[in-house]
């Protein structure tokens, strides 16, 4: 059956459809990933590896290292990822494997002045999901220098900085929870009055669009009315969306009063904070990529406040098999793993879960050996696409961990993304069984 209707219509009917590329554009992110599933990316990093002798699955397993996470009710949203490796022969994994964590190029090398590296994954995240706020780095809480003058012509950036907007622009993170809160939610170019004023906007374009969809549906043919409804449909989905974000937007506390200027002082308290803030951006639709650095490379923290007076995290990952150190890095491992928890529980209760990918890893598997293979890495997020619950690949067959970075940028809606890495780390192009 052909359905015939009045040019005036049909420029009506145009008007209408030529509005819809304007309204996937002023649409909160998470609304228009709905066809894409997931489109927000958290990396974690932790330094000095994790109880992993000779680069062996050691501890990192769910009934150990990963015990905080099932504690928590996220074992069924957890992957570990077996056999990654990253580096380049000849450059301390310290420093290569952290500011390489996220993108597995190499560190320029020979002036100490000069970092360079590679752009990284959750810069293209932040590509991919414009937002107010391009993206957000929470810092270690203190700058690491290595205190011996044997690397000459390696950047002290290298050891704390993990995100790269570019080759050669390393994104500065924030350290202090209150510097955090005043960048989020006082500024008044990227805090709390552009989240207002973006909301507003979206709001005023929908309201003009259903008033005029609705003027028009009782001049359209029969034939055309279905359609409109489901597009209207679609709008108040979108609607409440919207309010719901906005109710979400509405700051749950003051900003943060305690003493953190202490490095060794108020560790859980200040990451779950930082946790706290970064996942509220999220709601608020202000940010849809952030990084998380639990420690610089080679990090003195001690975790006492947890674990008690102590040697710090770089002297416990060279433990040369001691008991006690042993036991004091697992202490570390079970700190982070918390944080990463409790970070996971902020998400899911803001409903975030199942659209965020959040990837945790560190700089090696076994800091007494320096070894750079078969990483501690988990993978988190919600969904039934992904195997979440479960132990992916293995070290007898390492893969370059820029095969995982595919297979999380592809599954963030980035299709188009078939490589990534360089050199000895360069994805392989045989994707990861990550998928049911």
């Amino acid at each position: 059956m052909t359905v015939r209707v009045d040019r005036r219509t049909m420029l009506r009917l145009m008007g209408v459809q030529l509005a819809l590329p304007l309204l996937s554009t002023v649409l909160p992110a998470p609304a228009r990933a709905q066809a894409a599933g997931r489109s927000r990316f958290i990396g974690v990093f932790f330094p000095n590896g994790a109880n992993m002798p000779g680069g062996t699955n050691g501890n990192w397993n769910f009934n150990e290292a990963l015990q905080p996470l099932v504690a928590g009710g996220f074992q069924n949203n957890t992957m570990i990822v077996r056999g990654l490796h990253n580096g380049f022969g000849g450059v301390d994994p310290h420093w290569q494997n952290t500011a390489g964590f996220l993108s597995c190029q190499p560190v320029v090398l020979g002036d100490s002045a000069v970092a360079r590296c590679g752009k990284t994954l959750d810069q293209y995240v932040a590509d991919q999901y414009p937002t107010p706020m391009r993206s957000l780095e929470v810092g270690a809480p203190y700058y690491h220098v290595h205190p011996l003058d044997d690397h000459p012509g390696y950047s002290n950036d290298y050891l704390n900085r993990i995100s790269w907007q570019t080759d050669d622009r390393f994104r500065s993170p924030i350290a202090a929870p209150r510097q955090m809160f005043d960048k989020i939610f006082a500024s008044s170019t990227e805090g709390a009055e552009q989240i207002a004023y973006v909301h507003a906007r979206k709001q005023s374009i929908l309201d003009n669009l259903h008033r005029d969809a609705t003027r028009l549906s009782n001049r359209l043919p029969q034939a055309y009315r279905p359609v409109l409804e489901d597009y209207l449909g679609t709008v108040r989905e979108v609607e409440l969306q919207l309010q719901a974000g906005d109710a979400g937007c509405q700051i749950p506390f003051a900003a943060p009063s305690e003493d953190f200027g202490d490095p060794q002082s108020n560790y859980v308290a200040r990451y779950q904070l930082m946790n706290q803030m970064v996942t509220l951006a999220m709601q608020c639709g202000a940010v849809h990529a952030a990084t998380f650095m639990y420690g610089p490379s080679s990090s003195d923290l001690t975790g006492a406040e947890v674990l008690g007076q102590g040697p710090g995290h770089h002297s416990v990952a060279h433990n040369r098999g001691d008991v006690g150190l042993v036991a004091r890095l697992r202490g570390m491992n079970g700190i982070h793993m918390g944080l990463v928890a409790h970070l996971l529980g902020q998400l899911r209760d803001r409903g975030l879960l199942d659209t965020t990918l959040v990837l945790a890893s560190s700089d090696m598997s076994d800091g007494d050996l320096h070894n750079t293979s078969n990483l501690p890495t988990i993978v988190c997020g919600g969904g039934t696409d992904l195997r979440f619950g479960q132990d992916i690949g293995s070290p007898e067959s390492p893969r370059p961990m820029s095969d995982l970075h595919v297979e999380i940028l592809q599954s963030l809606g980035l299709t188009s993304m078939t490589s990534f890495g360089a050199g000895a780390v360069a994805s392989t192009g045989q994707g990861l069984p990550i998928r049911t």
